[in-house]
């Protein structure tokens, strides 16, 4: 009967644990098991970590059992409206912004409509200042549309415009 070493068994969890890319696939040749075997041995090492009381709360940290994350964090109204706008002009969609504030608000988070219309708003204030920068720069575009270059400017897809 072929047995691994602790060592080969702790590394086959890490390539689980891990989430890379070909790592498990990886792991198993290198220790000459099969994959589901690198699979068995992440959740056995897993199990054996895991205590069966969790970890006593040091006395230090008073902790009531209302106590939580979410109750913890207090965001004021313009915090949250700057942090929503924010997350919108880095690409995230209103559902996604919605979705981390209930991960920090709970049942106190605002909801997609909300959201929608603060950025809504703020893209109103927000138009006077970029449409007199959007008039300032066009004089200095020397490349537009970087794709266009690389592609020859002839895209066959029905999406791209002529």
């Amino acid at each position: 009967m072929f047995t691994l070493s602790v060592r080969a068994l702790v590394c086959n969890a890490a390539a689980v644990f891990s989430g890379g890319y070909g790592a498990v696939t990886r792991q198993a040749e290198q220790t000459g098991c099969s994959r589901q075997t690198v699979y068995e041995h992440a959740r056995r090492v897993e199990q054996r970590l895991q205590s069966a009381d969790p970890p006593p709360i040091p006395a230090t940290a008073p902790v009531s059992p209302t106590t939580s994350v979410a109750s913890a964090a207090h965001l004021d109204q313009s915090t949250r409206r700057r942090m929503a706008v924010t997350a919108f002009a880095m690409g995230f969609s209103t559902r996604q912004i919605e979705d981390l504030f209930r991960v920090i608000l709970a049942d106190d988070a605002p909801d997609h409509s909300t959201i929608g219309r603060w950025v809504a708003h703020e893209a109103e204030k927000a138009k006077p200042l970029l449409q007199t920068l959007d008039e300032a720069a066009a004089p200095r575009i020397q490349t537009l549309a970087l794709d266009e270059i690389f592609f020859g400017g002839g895209r066959l897809w029905s999406a791209s415009s002529p």
